[in-house]
């Protein structure tokens, strides 16, 4: 384990060594921030802590990979068994989270999930299922106000009451009908998968507790891009240990169309 250490800089290793209580690494790009926290899961399982404890969310598939593969090659060279911590993306740590705990959270167990043509295909029913005919109404630009409104925990209802034009009412009205159409399909969009596990952990003491109990360690990379409903999901899932790592960069924020907020 000190071999592997050795070869960080200095604040590289600080964040590594520093394991306990709320750590923030901000630093610029190509600085090694992700580097960091791939070390510190690495020293965290060499030092004893159990791999399943441990979890980092990141916002692609291919970084989760990657760094999973890392953490790997660094526990071989340390010479202890590779095992493998939660790497996963939001959408995918919530997909798992909310099948384990479908009844709690009111789903089918076979409850889909809806992709973007899934999507787009149900606002696209919901317009001829309300009758309108507006060119402003483009199916693609109302998704997209549709998602805003739930990375912003925004309801239809909520939507409606903010509306001060023709098109914002007929969008509102959109999504309550979408709401519906995702509902008779017993499915859910990817951001409700956020939107339903954040309220979940909140409502349920007991589900809370489980999953702060099971993760000991919270990593979360590229931080500047989480939204609101993304914080709120991790503040809950961050049991009294309060041993979380996030790293970022807020010059480099490439989700503020989706609700990302670095303030």
């Amino acid at each position: 384990m000190q071999n592997f250490l050795d070869s960080l800089n200095p604040e590289q290793r600080l964040a590594a060594e520093s394991t306990e209580g709320p750590v923030l690494i901000l630093a610029g790009a190509g600085t090694g921030k992700t580097r960091a926290i791939t070390f510190r899961m690495a020293k965290l399982i060499a030092s004893g802590v159990p791999a399943e404890s441990i979890l980092a969310v990141t916002f692609t598939n291919k970084a989760a990979e990657e760094m999973q593969n890392r953490v790997s090659d660094l526990l071989l060279r340390a010479a202890v068994p590779p095992e493998r911590p939660w790497l996963s993306t939001f959408h995918s740590l919530c997909a798992r989270l909310l099948r384990r705990e479908a009844a709690s959270a009111r789903l089918p167990n076979n409850f889909s999930i809806f992709d973007d043509n899934d999507q787009l295909a149900a606002v696209k029913l919901a317009i001829g299922t309300l009758n309108l005919e507006d060119d402003e109404l483009q199916p693609r630009g109302v998704l997209s106000q549709i998602s805003f409104a739930k990375n912003h925990a925004k309801t239809p209802e909520m939507m409606r009451s903010e509306a001060f034009s023709p098109d914002a009412r007929h969008t509102a009205d959109i999504y309550a009908q979408y709401e519906k159409i995702l509902a008779q399909s017993k499915a859910l969009d990817f951001d409700d998968l956020l939107l339903r596990s954040a309220k979940l952990l909140r409502d349920s003491a007991a589900v809370r507790e489980k999953w702060q109990r099971r993760f000991q360690y919270i990593h979360v990379d590229e931080y500047q891009d989480t939204n609101r409903v993304q914080y709120d999901l991790l503040r809950l899932l961050v049991g009294p240990h309060q041993n979380i790592c996030v790293v970022g960069d807020e010059d480099q924020s490439i989700y503020r169309w989706r609700g990302a907020d670095v303030s």
